[in-house]
């Protein structure tokens, strides 16, 4: 019984498999093909972005990632976390993240629909320098398309779009 468990314990040992070859699942990318290519910040791009009634014109050109929306920073023009993540989304999205600088012009609406005007604008302004490269993804996320919902117009009689004064029976 004592030679049985040595020769399995040299059986063991011997049968290791050698590897001569690694491989992948996936080839290597062919060297034209847009998935070799790096996202380049070599190119300027300008757009405009509306939300809400918020109309942001947006420029980005290649730098370090600095923000400028109304001659503020962009941590001093939207405060709320939530809108900061909101207005460089795209960026994350396209693993361009300080590759531009961003200066945007918004007026009109409020916080929220200036943050969804300037996200549309950024994303409309990064199609616009590589459409090939960058459209995809952005469009898959849903950054090109604009949100038409608007606020509906006050109607003759009613206070607002649709309260009606309080009814009197008598």
């Amino acid at each position: 019984m004592a030679d049985t468990n040595t020769d399995l314990e040299l059986e063991l040992e011997t049968d290791e498999p050698t590897l001569s070859e690694y491989t992948t699942e996936s080839e290597a990318p062919v060297a034209g093909s847009a998935a070799a290519r790096k996202p380049s910040a070599s190119a300027p791009g300008a757009a405009t972005g509306r939300r809400k009634q918020a109309i942001a014109r947006v420029r980005i050109v290649p730098g370090t990632g600095t923000w400028t929306i109304n001659g503020r920073t962009l941590d001093a023009y939207f405060p709320n976390k939530v809108h900061q993540q909101l207005v460089s989304e795209p960026f994350k999205v396209l693993d361009l993240d300080g590759a531009y600088d961003v200066l945007v012009r918004v007026h009109g609406g409020g916080p929220s629909g200036q943050a969804g005007a300037v996200r549309l604008g950024v994303a409309r302004a990064l199609n616009g320098v590589d459409a090939e490269l960058n459209r995809p993804a952005l469009k898959k996320a849903g950054f090109l398309t604009r949100d038409a919902r608007v606020p509906e117009r006050k109607k003759a009689g009613l206070k607002k779009a649709r309260k009606a004064p309080q009814y009197s029976k008598r």
